[in-house]
């Protein structure tokens, strides 16, 4: 005799498929490339793939990489435990085709397809657009620019891919029209942005064309963290460039040279010649001053974007040190205030071009306290923004020196410039009393 309970469904077998391009300079996002050139264009698919491949691994689901060329790109760009296949295909329909093809001959059910544009893909829409196709024949993820990102089936449809142009705006309609003259049901999820032109890369959290200049004299010893940290922050980046403005006579060039991201510029010795030297090659919209021994904090280019959006021209960060001492602590807490004495070039400084070339750059005959120099300058025109994020600065020279000593001889370089000391003076009287 039958029991009366009715045996749960077996879930159906699902499978998302990436379709993709191997990350290979010259080969990808060639409209953006036109615009920004081929590395850049690189930098901004290596992201944009990398993200797709997080989006699949936190979805949970079984997965597939269908790749360009022959051999599957670096192990970095394929999800861990996936599959990986050489796309098929004339073109971009025929290599759509084939993928599902291949995914329904294994035995999958529920199969979904991304591509590798879109950062504001989730695993939340993948997970969607699998719970839609338990009710619906096909689910679609439109984006903006009138295609999709994603589309998702439970059978084989080569009439949605073959014999068709692609790469236009009428992408998202053509298919949804031709869904429907095959009475198929569908669903849309949420509409997103695919990053394939210079527009829609400048207004995605991508880009960030800021020029970062670092003056160096002899800091062999903290370069290398300076510009591990840098890099570690601005990977996920395009349009950002890192400039070292050397004058030094020992390794720090050389340590520096190990960084493919880094341009090093030999400078006459200075530190306003040297960031001059530095922003007279820097091709970003915003400058970015930062001393050697100083790491701005991970998320400080998401804030200086903010600041300048919300019509900042000009701004530096907080700043803390790197030892714990009650004074140096004190000190720090100070740099919150928008005050001529509470500036200094440890809290690093970001301007736009525009404003830098307008107040003619930092003055080269200044031999010290070229940064309250330009800050007094800058705040002629418009206002210097604290920013609420802090720079960890070192805090060596006042281990050297004295905590209190220090501020004491720095006070007094203050009043002597008040005063009308000239820079030969001050920079005498620092070389006198501070050791570096």
């Amino acid at each position: 005799m039958k029991s009366g309970r009715t045996e749960p469904m077996t879930p159906p077998k699902r499978l998302l498929i990436i379709l993709a391009r191997n990350p290979l300079k010259g080969r990808v996002k060639t409209r953006l490339a036109r615009d920004i050139g081929d590395e850049q264009a690189l930098k901004a698919y290596r992201i944009l793939l990398k993200h797709s491949i997080r989006t699949a691994v936190q979805s949970c689901v079984d997965t597939a990489l269908f790749h360009s060329e022959p051999s599957p790109p670096p192990a970095e760009f394929i999800p861990q435990g996936s599959k990986t296949y050489c796309q098929e295909g004339k073109d971009l329909g025929e290599r759509i085709n084939n993928a599902f093809i291949t995914g329904f001959t294994q035995g999958y059910q529920h199969i979904v397809l991304i591509g590798s544009d879109c950062l504001d893909i989730r695993p939340s829409h993948i997970k969607r657009a699998f719970a839609l196709l338990d009710t619906h024949d096909a689910v679609l993820g439109p984006s903006l620019d009138g295609g999709f990102y994603l589309i998702g089936l439970k059978t084989p449809v080569p009439e949605l891919f073959l014999h068709r142009t692609w790469s236009h705006e009428k992408v998202l309609d053509e298919t949804i029209a031709r869904l429907e003259a095959i009475n198929l049901h569908f669903a849309l999820i949420d509409k997103l942005t695919d990053i394939d032109t210079a527009d829609t890369l400048q207004a995605s959290r991508l880009w960030a064309p800021i020029s970062i200049i670092i003056p160096t004299y002899n800091e062999q010893e903290t370069i290398e963290a300076t510009l591990q940290h840098l890099t570690k922050l601005t990977t996920d980046h395009v349009g950002t460039e890192l400039l070292i403005a050397d004058a030094s006579t020992d390794n720090t060039a050389t340590i520096a040279s190990r960084f493919p991201n880094v341009t090093i510029i030999r400078s006459a010795k200075g530190r306003a010649r040297q960031m001059n030297c530095g922003a007279s090659h820097a091709r970003g919209k915003l400058l970015y001053f930062l001393h050697a021994d100083t790491l701005p904090p991970p998320d400080f280019m998401q804030h200086i974007r903010h600041a300048v959006t919300n019509g900042a021209r000009a701004g530096c960060f907080q700043m803390r040190f790197d030892a714990r001492e009650p004074l140096l602590e004190i000190y720090g807490w100070f740099t919150r205030f928008p005050l001529p004495v509470c500036r200094g070039g440890d809290q690093s400084l970001f301007i736009t071009r525009e404003l830098f070339d307008t107040i003619g750059g930092y003055n080269e005959d200044m031999l010290l306290m070229e940064d309250y120099d330009i800050v007094s300058r800058i705040e002629q025109v418009t206002p210097v923004h604290v920013l609420a994020a802090a720079v960890t600065t070192s805090a060596r020279k006042f281990l050297r020196n004295g905590t209190l000593e220090l501020q004491l001889h720095f006070a007094a370089l203050h009043l002597k410039r008040a005063l009308g000391a000239t820079q030969e003076d001050l920079a005498d009287y620092y070389r006198i009393h501070i050791k570096t």
